[in-house]
């Protein structure tokens, strides 16, 4: 074997492992990084609140770590609670494996028939969505005049002769135009799983509201470059600026000094590698060009 191919060789074996290394920093921002500045909390019901999210309370400095919009405040009763631009949620659960948490809506906790009150909401900007793999949308219609034999009621949402119906989203009766005889119309979101039977949608749909919906939640696009290299996101409130965390125990206003840097163009050898536009099977396609 002259010294070419065991260039080669070796190359191709660094490369590799360097892929592979790279994907799995990237992919984890909540990972086992950990620093002084980012503690773990614990609101009584054995949610664990850690990065990205951050426990919101009176005693909160003006700087915090986690993601500006992750904040979580204790409620009296040692549950979590999640502050969205519609309403707050219990979080029953969050995974840090599979990226997801689960809310259940205050308002309808304690009530034999929880009623939907209004539509979630997400703001674009807030790196949280539905769990396409997990959730179900159901479609509410409120205080309905129209009455027809075709449709079940919700027996416990009827009052004054006026009558309530649920449907799956996409699976109404297009035959009855409930938009012209109903009040309100709410679209809310349970766990596929929680629904047994669509037959019995009209009395079942409220043990699978209590039991909440999932919402994934992914990277902050700010944060890239600080958790590229092992740090942690934060943020200074009272000067208005992005921090980074560090494993040593520093903190910077960009980025970690030590940690694996994926943001520009390193060197391999004789080549450049750009994380964004060039992987490794380039550089060794470009090294026997």
């Amino acid at each position: 074997m002259n010294f070419t191919t065991m260039l080669h060789l070796h190359l191709l074996f660094f490369l590799l492992v360097l892929s592979i290394f790279t994907t799995a920093v990237v992919s984890d921002p909540a990972g086992n990084l950990s620093s002084p500045y980012c503690p773990t909390y614990d609101c009584g019901n054995g949610v664990q609140i850690r990065y990205p999210f951050w426990r919101l309370d009176n005693t909160t400095s003006t700087q915090f770590c986690g993601y500006r919009d992750f904040s979580l405040t204790c409620s009296d009763s040692g549950e979590p609670i999640l502050t969205l631009p519609t309403d707050s949620y219990y979080v029953k659960n969050i995974s840090y494996d599979d990226y997801t948490l689960t809310l259940v809506d205050i308002d309808i906790v304690d009530q034999p028939c929880p009623r939907a009150r209004h539509n979630l909401s997400i703001n674009a900007n807030v790196p949280l969505s539905y769990s396409s793999s997990k959730d179900l949308n159901l479609t509410f219609y409120f205080n309905c005049t129209s009455n027809s034999s075709s449709l079940e009621s919700i027996e416990c949402l009827g009052f004054s002769g006026m009558r309530s119906y649920v449907f799956i989203v996409g699976e109404e009766m297009e035959d009855f135009d409930l938009l012209e005889s109903c009040e309100e119309k709410v679209v809310a979101t349970v766990m596929e799983e929680e629904i047994i039977s669509v037959e019995n949608l009209s009395s079942g749909f409220g043990g699978a509201m209590k039991k909440g919906f999932v919402l994934d939640w992914r990277s902050l696009r700010d944060c890239g470059e600080c958790e590229a290299r092992d740090g942690l996101c934060g943020y200074n409130i009272a000067r208005r600026e992005d921090l980074c965390f560090c494993k040593d125990g520093s903190m910077s206003r960009g980025y970690c000094k030590g940690g694996m840097h994926l943001k520009g163009n390193f060197v391999v050898g004789p080549f450049e590698w750009n994380p964004k536009g060039f992987g490794p099977l380039d550089a060794l396609t470009q090294l026997w060009e």
